[in-house]
């Protein structure tokens, strides 16, 4: 899965407030809202979990279970076809070259064949989804189905999303959702993410909760004769060794996040030990993480382009070796193999198990385990809504399914064929033809089911059993909460005014002073807000 957080954020600062609907002038103030676990049962699917495949590798606490060999046999999990002829319209964003259209693609031939009908996507490229999503909006003119990343929902969204799409509560809340097993297989904590003002409004792309980690070059690591750190100590050592400037060989790239982590990061909203609100700015992991960090810019670590601010290039420079670790959301790790293995057999890559800054127990803090939404248009009538939940229910069909293969591999001896071990992949014609289209309309639970990578199964496998044995769930986490329009810059104003400090054009001493400006900023009002929306739900 290939999302890219700081795209969608981009996006975010792009749309800006113009993807409201019918809420008045961009500068109107809305005092935000927060919806309790208890206010969000009520209107949340019921769980009902199915399996056409055991695993090899089953999830720990928590975490995705593992697939090394790929099924043989392979159930039709949707009898009947969910279409009843005509088309379907809907939007999706593209993370890579769109493929031909329709007519000229046989992939979509095969997958409408099995739908009924025919779904003709809008693809748009990811760097202008946004805008594109906020122009269609505003003249409410949206498709049928409507593919929304979770980090491009807008302030002041659910005030206008009824006025778009659909509510889907009456249709998926409690055991309703059973009229679609494979949607009512997705995970609980998956579909907070589509409520808005107290109703369900979208189908999710289930994500890890676990939005990045640390990569290493597992391959030149062991080349160098050097391992991955267990404290802030080793991995400033560990720096120190493998920075080679004369070889064209950083240290690192962008890591601050990471780091945040290491020094103990409790999440963005958390109560201290006294039960004061406070932001993660605010925390002394935030100030420890900017002075070591700084410290890594000072010894001259990180790569020039990150220095320079530049971070377009990291996938690229990480897999030329120019840059041995870097932080990357966990979908980088099956496209750099991707990309690399078939030119470059011996390419290592890995995430580094979580560590703490004093060697002691890591935590890593949570995100909501949503990656997207899929929204269907308001004037759609209720059978028709029902036909597109069926289609998006065929969308989440999981590993050992007809349906799943067919949706990311076409058809075998066509567009993939399996190799020695069993393991699908695509073709010539299938790379050409097959993105994740039908895919993004809906998911089924996190698995591990790249079998033709094996060794990256059992490795991620492994991270993120560890990663949910030291999971943190913030206050916040099982909350749906929408803040206050009026501070939705504060985040981007105190990142940039981070990195000046990072970079050296500020003094490292001016780290004291970020939380007290943030404060002054609005950052106690937006505290007040937590607080209240907190203390409502018992927490």
């Amino acid at each position: 899965m290939i999302l890219n957080r700081r795209g969608f954020l981009s996006l975010t600062a792009v749309a800006g407030g113009t993807l409201v609907v019918g809420c008045g002038s961009s500068a109107q103030q809305h005092t935000g809202s927060a919806l309790d676990a208890d206010a969000l049962a009520r209107v949340l699917p019921a769980h009902v979990p199915v399996e056409f495949a055991k695993p090899d590798l089953p999830g720990v606490n928590g975490s995705a279970p593992g697939y090394l060999t790929f099924p043989d046999r392979l159930v039709a999990a949707v009898r009947d076809k969910p279409l009843n002829g005509g088309e379907v319209t809907a939007m999706t964003p593209a993370f890579w070259p769109v493929p031909p259209g329709l007519g000229e693609n046989s992939y979509y031939d095969v997958v409408n064949e099995r739908l009924g009908g025919v779904v003709k996507f809008d693809l748009v490229q990811g760097s202008d989804y946004g805008a594109k999503l906020a122009a269609m909006m505003a003249a409410r003119q949206v498709p049928e189905m409507t593919v929304m990343p979770t980090f491009t929902v807008p302030p002041r969204f659910s005030e206008g999303v009824g006025e778009v799409f659909r509510d889907l509560t009456d249709f998926l809340a409690g055991d309703k959702v059973k009229d679609y097993p494979l949607l009512a297989n997705i995970p609980t904590d998956a579909w907070n993410a589509c409520v808005y003002g107290g109703r369900l409004y979208g189908v999710p792309f289930p994500d890890k909760p676990f939005p990045e980690a640390l990569f290493h070059r597992s391959d030149l690591f062991d080349q160098l004769g050097v391992e991955p750190p267990t404290s802030a100590d080793e991995f400033a050592a560990l720096c120190k060794a493998i920075n080679d400037p004369a070889r064209n060989r950083w240290a690192v790239g962008d890591v601050f996040r990471s780091v945040v982590r290491v020094f103990g990061n409790p999440g963005d909203w958390s109560r201290d030990a006294s039960g004061k609100v406070v932001n993660v700015i605010e925390t002394e992991a935030y100030t420890e993480a900017v002075k070591f960090t700084r410290a890594l810019y000072a010894a001259g670590y990180v790569h020039p382009d990150v220095v320079a601010g530049n971070t377009t290039r990291l996938k690229e420079l990480f897999a030329g070796g120019q840059m041995l670790i870097y932080q990357d959301g966990l979908g980088a790790w099956r496209e750099a193999l991707a990309q690399q293995r078939p030119t470059n057999p011996g390419f290592g890559m890995d995430a580094m198990p979580l560590f703490a800054h004093d060697g002691g127990k890591p935590t890593y803090p949570v995100s909501p385990p949503t990656a997207m939404v899929t929204l269907i248009r308001k004037d759609v009538p209720d059978d028709r809504v029902r036909e597109l939940l069926r289609v998006a229910d065929f969308a989440a069909a999981p590993i050992g399914t007809e349906e799943h293969f067919v949706l990311r591999y076409g058809t075998e001896g066509k567009h993939s064929a399996r190799n020695a071990s069993g393991a699908p992949d695509l073709t010539e014609l299938g790379r050409k033809e097959i993105t994740l289209t039908y895919g993004f309309l809906a998911a089924p639970p996190d698995a591990l089911v790249e079998t033709q990578y094996p060794d990256y199964v059992r490795s991620l496998h492994g991270w993120l059993a560890d990663a949910y044995e030291h999971q943190v769930k913030p206050p916040t986490f099982g909350l749906r909460i929408e803040e206050p329009a009026e501070h939705s810059k504060l985040p981007k104003q105190f990142e940039d005014r981070t990195n000046d400090i990072l970079r050296g054009r500020t003094p490292v001493e001016q780290v004291g002073k970020l939380a007290e400006d943030w404060r002054k900023a609005g950052g106690d009002e937006l505290r007040a807000f937590y607080d209240k929306a907190l203390s409502d739900a018992g927490r």
